[in-house]
């Protein structure tokens, strides 16, 4: 998961803003989707302000870094936060992710990133 958060400041230099929080975002899917058994550690992640509060840390400063790339640029929402589109995410993830569902995962992912632009 560390490579996925570090991928962020290299996809929010290389692609417009909104092309590198959806690839950022289609990455953490196909990353849960790819990787059994981490339905139950995401849930574990996104919910529990334990030993794993870090790793929530980490994936909300990745979203974030993109977040504010797009707000800079006018293309993303101000009052949209790093921690929402993370547990949509999570949410996104346990539906179609782990059910191996790549059309229903983009899709959702495309109504994710539709809320989070600005109009």
């Amino acid at each position: 998961m560390q490579l996925l958060c570090e991928a962020a400041p290299d996809l929010a230099a290389a692609l417009p803003p909104v092309d590198a929080l959806r690839t950022w975002m289609e990455r953490f899917i196909e990353f849960m989707a790819t990787k059994h058994g981490m339905a139950d550690a995401l849930r574990v992640v996104l919910t529990d302000d334990g030993q794993r509060l870090q790793t929530r840390v980490d994936l909300a400063e990745a979203i974030d870094r993109l977040l504010a790339a797009g707000t800079s640029h006018g293309a993303t929402r101000e009052d949209v936060s790093a921690q929402d589109v993370l547990m949509a995410l999570g949410g996104i993830s346990l539906i179609a992710g782990n059910e191996r569902r790549p059309e229903l995962a983009r899709k959702l992912i495309d109504l994710l990133l539709h809320g989070v632009l600005a109009n």
